[in-house]
């Protein structure tokens, strides 16, 4: 896959190695009160905000104190010692990274998680200079069940989508971006085992656990 000029990466679960920092986040949380989160309310909630989960269970649940507000902060605690415990970079992305730019690859990052939160975990972890600059949800207003967010990355990056590689790890979300005409790097991550098969028939090449594996590839 030679000859793109930019590449748009997803940070939790491509740059680093942070799934686990959301994994049950919410019953992290919610435990507390007395309740638990069932896995349908998980999957209805596949995609959103951090203010848009939060949302949706202050909905659910009016006796929650503080409502959606509370329920934001309570979670933003817990993401943001999360981050400093678990987060760590992705098996070979900091090489990887680093030839990109040799070549002069243009790169920006398109993440759903808050920036707050995203631009100090890359920031601590001395990722953050690699990139041109950032987009989260707070940018574009719309999950990556549509393609703005990778349309608004290339536009910003001065390419078109087939100039870009889009490396992400959310099935869901490489089949968005391979629909709005990018090349797709998809990363294989535990947390969407079930999607796997979706993630391999939309992308052009896999890591399957090292950004190394790409050294031949791109």
């Amino acid at each position: 896959m030679n000859g793109f000029k930019g590449a748009i990466f997803d940070m939790d679960g491509t740059l680093l190695d942070s799934m686990r920092v959301w994994k049950r986040l919410t019953q992290g949380y919610l435990k507390q009160f007395g309740l638990h989160v069932t896995d349908e309310e998980y999957a209805a909630c596949e995609g959103f905000s951090q203010p848009q989960v939060a949302q949706y269970f202050a909905d659910r649940y009016p006796q929650l104190p503080g409502g959606a507000a509370g329920l934001m902060e309570g979670m933003d605690k817990l993401i943001t010692a999360r981050y400093e415990t678990v987060a760590k970079p992705r098996d070979g992305v900091l090489p990887f990274l680093d030839g990109l730019r040799r070549r002069g690859v243009k790169m920006a990052i398109a993440t759903l998680t808050a920036r707050r939160h995203a631009e100090k975990a890359l920031r601590d972890r001395d990722m953050l200079d690699y990139f041109d600059f950032m987009l989260t949800i707070e940018d574009v207003g719309v999950s990556k069940y549509q393609p703005d967010i990778y349309l608004m990355s290339a536009e910003r990056l001065g390419l078109t989508p087939a100039d870009c590689v889009v490396f992400e790890d959310a099935p869901y979300a490489c089949t968005t971006a391979k629909k709005a005409g990018f090349r797709v790097c998809g990363v294989v991550e535990a947390a969407y085992a079930a999607g796997e098969q979706e993630l391999r028939a939309s992308s052009d090449l896999i890591i399957e656990r090292s950004f190394d594996e790409l050294a031949e590839k791109l």
